[in-house]
């Protein structure tokens, strides 16, 4: 008789999906890298004028008054932006739309994992380069692999910091494959590439409303590219991908922006007061341009994270990474948070280990 292991996609063999969930939600998450500042009053705001008596009907197939907005914004076309449930929709279909079984896929390591999982799902031959000293793009190794489809998160997630602009245009002006560039992270440093990708025949900007806007919850994304790649993007993506709410509080958030640069502000001042605090505890804290920060703990790593979730704090334990043994990241959240946090590692740092 056959059985599910013979049909399965052979993909799926050695492939393990990242889990992001807890068992205990009650606990202080800090390993998620969503926005801890509290309700995006967005949402509140079009909860209290939104028809949900017309939930029956199907909202806009593309997304069309949020494109518009984007559009405006952004000074492209909304022929040129393709919205999703999440960036993470739009990552699955950058593979599905341009991955044939055995191109190459290359990316630097350390970075956000789900590029190559997406990558390696639709069948692609994987290539990971090790990134240069000091958490450098490493530019010649990437163009040599001659990809596919190749995929630079800026600022770069985990190690926090920003690639060489130089670089990743570089990397957008030579690859003679489709660049995705996920600046997931841009709203919480001065870095903005959308006009360098945008400059290249084959770049992809990707974005989300997961992070510096609040709106995790809701499952709001897009990318900007040249009309032809989001053309044939739209061939593989679900239609009325994005409900109708989300998008409503998305224009919404797009539109008063204050809430969002207070947020940003308030991180900054407590990501730099964590980045110390952790320091004089033994941590090596390294610069960040994002809402985390990404530490060597004087301790082992995994160690630290056990034992902290059973404090009721969780972090992220990224020591089985190239380059990163015993190193952790931490969504920077309020001050109470970050106290929380600090209490429960104190102790920790001194070998009181359960």
């Amino acid at each position: 008789m056959t059985s599910i292991g013979e049909l399965k996609r052979r993909t799926l063999e050695s492939l393990t999906r990242p889990s992001y969930a807890l068992s205990n939600q009650d606990i202080v998450i800090l390993n998620n890298n969503a926005n801890l500042f509290g309700m995006n009053p967005a949402v509140q705001e079009v909860a209290e004028t939104f028809d949900f008596g017309r939930l029956w009907a199907y909202p806009s197939e593309n997304s069309d008054t949020l494109r518009e907005h984007l559009a405006s914004q952004l000074s492209v076309s909304a022929d040129e932006i393709i919205i999703g449930n999440g960036s993470d929709e739009l990552l699955d279909i950058i593979s599905k739309g341009f991955i044939n079984p055995g191109d190459v896929f290359c990316q630097p390591t350390p970075t956000f994992r789900m590029y190559r999982f997406y990558a390696k799902v639709n069948m692609a031959t994987i290539e990971e380069k090790i990134l240069s000293e000091g958490f450098s793009l490493p530019v010649e190794d990437i163009l040599s692999s001659n990809p596919k489809l190749v995929a630079l998160c800026q600022p770069n997630n985990p190690t926090g910091n920003l690639f060489d602009r130089n670089g990743i245009v570089r990397i957008l002006s030579e690859c003679e494959g489709i660049v995705l560039l996920d600046e997931a992270y841009f709203d919480f440093c001065d870095s903005d590439m959308l006009g360098d990708v945008m400059d290249c025949q084959f770049g992809i900007d990707v974005r989300t409303f997961s992070k510096a806007y609040g709106l995790a919850g809701l499952r709001a994304g897009y990318a900007v590219a040249r009309k032809e790649i989001v053309d044939n993007l739209r061939l593989v993506r679900t239609p009325f991908g994005l409900n109708s709410f989300t998008e409503a509080v998305a224009i919404a958030a797009l539109d008063h922006k204050d809430w969002m640069k207070a947020n940003v502000h308030e991180m900054k001042r407590e990501r730099q007061r964590l980045s110390e605090e952790l320091g004089s505890l033994g941590f090596r804290v390294y610069p960040s341009e994002c809402n985390f920060i990404l530490c060597k703990s004087p301790v082992g790593s995994g160690d630290l994270v056990r034992n902290l979730i059973e404090k009721g704090v969780a972090i992220r334990d990224f020591g089985s990474y190239p380059l990163l043994e015993d190193h952790v990241r931490v969504t920077v959240g309020p001050r109470e948070y970050m106290d929380m946090l600090l209490e429960a590692v104190a102790p920790l740092i001194n070998g009181e280990f359960s």
